[in-house]
């Protein structure tokens, strides 16, 4: 029953995404919920630029470095993994779950700026995600008019 129930709502809140994600494309900001509808969570994550970095940070707390993969094409940086938790062996009644768990996947688009994409700089802190990209100088070829 409670699994009929669960899917019943999935359904709902698919439709009502669908249904949103219709009605925004015809604004000027259009909202980007077409993550929503994925199987998998979105963590988290800030993304900014000093005066030498292109920086994101994503927030992965309980998932180990193990469980994390970071891949890149020319577009754009692709973090996925799994968090899960071990249940207690005589589980409760939740009152509240709001802990994402399972499948995680977050894909950043890369700015239009020349980063060396090549040497990111990786960290991961108590659940830290942090990963800069140097900014490089954008050349400039002058071409003479003949």
């Amino acid at each position: 029953m409670n699994d009929n129930i669960y899917t019943n709502l999935k359904g709902i809140q698919r439709e009502m995404l669908r249904l949103l994600g219709e009605v925004s494309s015809l604004t000027n900001s259009p909202l980007a919920i077409e993550d929503a509808l994925d199987e998998v969570w979105h963590p988290k994550c800030d993304v900014y630029q000093t005066d030498d970095e292109w920086v994101i940070i994503v927030e992965l707390a309980g998932v180990s470095k193990e469980e994390i993969s970071i891949s890149l094409s020319d577009d754009y940086l692709r973090i996925s993994g799994n968090r899960s938790f071990c249940p207690d062996k005589h589980p409760g009644c939740y009152y509240n779950m709001e802990i994402e768990t399972g499948n995680f996947e977050r894909r950043i688009f890369f700015p239009d700026m020349t980063i060396d994409k090549d040497n990111p700089k990786v960290t991961y802190i108590n659940g830290i995600l942090r990963i800069a990209f140097k900014i490089q100088a954008r050349i400039e070829r002058i071409i003479p008019i003949n």
